[in-house]
């Protein structure tokens, strides 16, 4: 356990500042990782029934954020496969995890950001300012080195489930 009241003030500091340069670091590698996702999402969505439907995609596609794209997802996987089906139980068992991807994402990307004093994590402020409470959510870098890990991880799995039980 570290000794943070023999800690210098520059110390701290520097500390707070490396801790804030790899978490930002990490928010720029889950811009990265989740948009990989999303065009995964749009993939599934856009190809639809083998493709035949891939003409009226670009019409809806502008509108469609990923909250939307995992809605199709559901609707197209309930009426290619039975609800009672192993392909399907598949699908909504991948579309729960996404869906905490999602609102995870969306709480790193629309939050007030800090760095704790001694520069242990990062603390993401859902609430506008003068809201009280304020909602405060801690993020560790490993949280968030995770965070980029499961959006690869579900984007391969995506992939999977398409070879396996095509939309």
């Amino acid at each position: 356990m570290e000794d943070f009241d023999s800690m210098t003030a520059s110390e701290m500091f520097a500390r707070r500042d490396a801790t804030e340069n790899e978490i930002s670091d990490l928010i720029g590698q889950l811009v990265f990782n989740y948009s990989r996702f999303v065009t995964g999402l749009q993939l599934c969505v856009a190809w639809h029934n083998e493709g035949k439907d891939l003409d009226s995609y670009p019409s809806i596609a502008e509108d469609l954020a990923a909250a939307d794209l995992l809605k199709r997802i559901e609707k197209q996987a309930l009426a290619k496969l039975r609800d009672t089906s192993t392909g399907f139980k598949k699908y909504k068992s991948w579309l729960h995890r996404a869906h905490q991807v999602r609102e995870t994402r969306n709480i790193v990307m629309h939050s007030r950001w800090g760095i704790e004093p001694y520069g242990r994590h990062a603390i993401a402020i859902s609430t506008p300012v003068f809201v009280e409470p304020a909602k405060e959510i801690i993020f560790t870098a490993d949280q968030l080195r995770q965070l980029c890990q499961t959006c690869e991880k579900l984007s391969v799995e995506l992939n999977k489930l398409r070879e396996e039980h095509p939309l």
